[in-house]
């Protein structure tokens, strides 16, 4: 099984990347870090055509967590609600088949670890998940153009997205790159915990755009 998973992502990814996956996934097994990638659009109008069969609109709470699809239902954001970020979600019928959040706040990572960035120029995208059954559909791409309409009708402008892709999540890289995202790399952030404390990195870009990991308790050892 291992060595059939490691030969068909060599077949799609390549062998440097695959090794690297590889090694990553052990060293991770003896000491908590990681690695992303930073990225942002490049602020061009999406040209996709709209995709048919499927409505894609800005959901509340409510609507979010009763018309969930048993494929994505194992789910909780009543914390993001809560705090008013926005979710676009890709309706097949009434049920939800895909959505993405929006934030214009710092969002925890994990429980000791936020990812910071300029709220005033940015917009951060995370949490999109699309049922593995209407995959490879360009849900995502709908959803991407039905949240930056309502980001331009709701603010009065256009910010960017932000986000950070572990540089280990191969099979997200190539979808994007499949589906013409426009994307913009800014650079690179890190943490990792020695000894139960975490220390953390940002490459010269990302310390530029002023986007990376911190603690939320602003105990920082940033560089």
């Amino acid at each position: 099984m291992y060595f059939e998973h490691f030969r068909s992502s060599m077949a799609r990814h390549g062998l440097a990347q695959t090794l690297r996956r590889t090694v990553f996934g052990r060293l991770s097994r003896i000491v908590e870090f990681e690695i992303c990638r930073v990225e942002t659009n490049d602020g061009r109008p999406y040209d996709w055509p709209d995709v048919k069969a499927y409505e894609t609109r800005v959901v509340d709470e409510e609507t979010f967590h009763g018309s969930l699809c048993d494929e994505i239902a194992d789910v909780n954001y009543h914390w993001a609600f809560a705090r008013g970020d926005i979710c676009v979600a890709s309706f097949h019928d009434r049920e939800i088949v895909g959505y993405s959040f929006y934030s214009a706040l710092p969002t925890r990572a994990r429980d000791d670890v936020m990812f910071e960035f300029p709220t005033t120029q940015y917009v951060y995208s995370f949490a999109s998940a699309t049922a593995p059954s209407h995959r490879g559909n360009r849900l995502e791409q709908d959803r991407w153009k039905v949240g930056r309409r309502h980001r331009i009708e709701s603010l009065g402008r256009d910010p960017k997205l932000i986000w950070y892709v572990n540089v280990n999540n191969l099979e997200s890289r190539a979808t994007n790159k499949a589906v013409r995202m426009q994307n913009l790399l800014l650079g690179y952030i890190a943490y990792v915990n020695v000894n139960g404390r975490y220390h953390f990195f940002r490459s010269p870009g990302c310390r530029e755009a002023q986007a990376g990991f911190v603690r939320p308790d602003s105990e920082r050892q940033t560089q």
